[in-house]
């Protein structure tokens, strides 16, 4: 297995030692990254690695974090994007946000890092309110790489699903598709600037929400797997999707830690799904 969880502790002990195992990846946005960080971390942020939203969408869904979908990771750029920031493809590599608060940014992450074919990513169970609450060192400011990156694209298509590889005008033909958002957004209660409100056809329930104690760790094992709804233990096609992939793609690391199962994620999501349905509506 190739994603895990690593304890606080773990990364506490390996920070202060003098030879460190770990490259330490932040997700959070810019301004809490500046303001304070685990000592030598880079900070990668998701939304930096996605395509434009296409011409003719609506102006809100251009702006950052409204549009889920990966960038075209083939370009070289990808690879020196990854090796200027210091990112060894085969050293091990932890990814942290502030735990529930970031609504899946280290997962986002992470899950991208293991896509291009990082070959070992954690996630920092707890996240940095943990690392604060243990009493872990902090840095301020931009945090230059101590090492030199090294980094070939290698996609692993098992973790991801396109668009146009789902997409079917008869949803009986979807795989059973894993919601992670909240029972309102769901339900199609909020968020207007979607392009479609509910949810895609073949749906089923699992909110992001479910995957976090109340001190911001994740659930263990056994909680996990109790609460998971059957169908999604059990379900052999299955695709994780939110609102823009961010969500998602934590529930499905966490899976893949707790079952040994990748379950792929629609980084798309309800974002280019809700646009593709709309721009295919006959014009008035």
């Amino acid at each position: 297995m190739n994603i895990g969880l690593l304890q606080i502790e773990t990364l506490i002990k390996d920070v202060i030692s003098d030879q460190r195992k770990y490259a330490v990846v932040d997700a959070r946005p810019e301004s809490e990254y500046l303001s304070g960080h685990i000592p030598g971390a880079v900070r990668i942020s998701w939304e930096e690695w996605c395509e434009s939203a296409p011409y003719e969408a609506a102006p809100i869904l251009h702006e950052p974090g409204y549009w889920g979908t990966l960038g075209n990771s083939s370009e070289q750029s990808f690879e020196k994007r990854l090796i200027d920031l210091g990112i060894r493809q085969n050293a091990p590599l932890v990814v942290y946000a502030d735990s529930a608060r970031s609504k899946g940014r280290e997962g986002r992450v992470a899950w991208m890092l293991l896509y291009f074919g990082a070959s070992e990513v954690y996630m920092l169970d707890g996240g940095w309110n943990g690392w604060i609450n243990a009493a872990g060192a902090v840095e301020a400011g931009i945090q230059s790489p101590s090492q030199k990156g090294e980094f070939r694209i290698a996609l692993d298509e098992r973790r991801r699903v396109k668009h146009k590889d789902l997409f079917d005008d008869n949803a009986n033909q979807l795989p059973l598709m894993i919601d992670t958002r909240t029972a309102a957004e769901f339900h199609g209660d909020c968020y207007d600037y979607q392009p479609v409100k509910g949810r895609l056809p073949n749906s089923i329930l699992f909110p992001f929400a479910s995957l976090f104690e109340e001190d911001g760790t994740f659930v263990q094992r056994e909680r996990y797997l109790e609460i998971t709804p059957l169908d999604i233990l059990h379900s052999l096609n299955k695709v994780s999707y939110c609102e823009v992939g961010v969500r998602a793609s934590t529930f499905s690391l966490l899976h893949e830690i707790y079952t040994g199962e990748i379950i792929p994620v629609y980084d798309g999501s309800i974002m280019e799904w809700g646009w593709q349905l709309k721009s295919k509506e006959p014009r008035p």
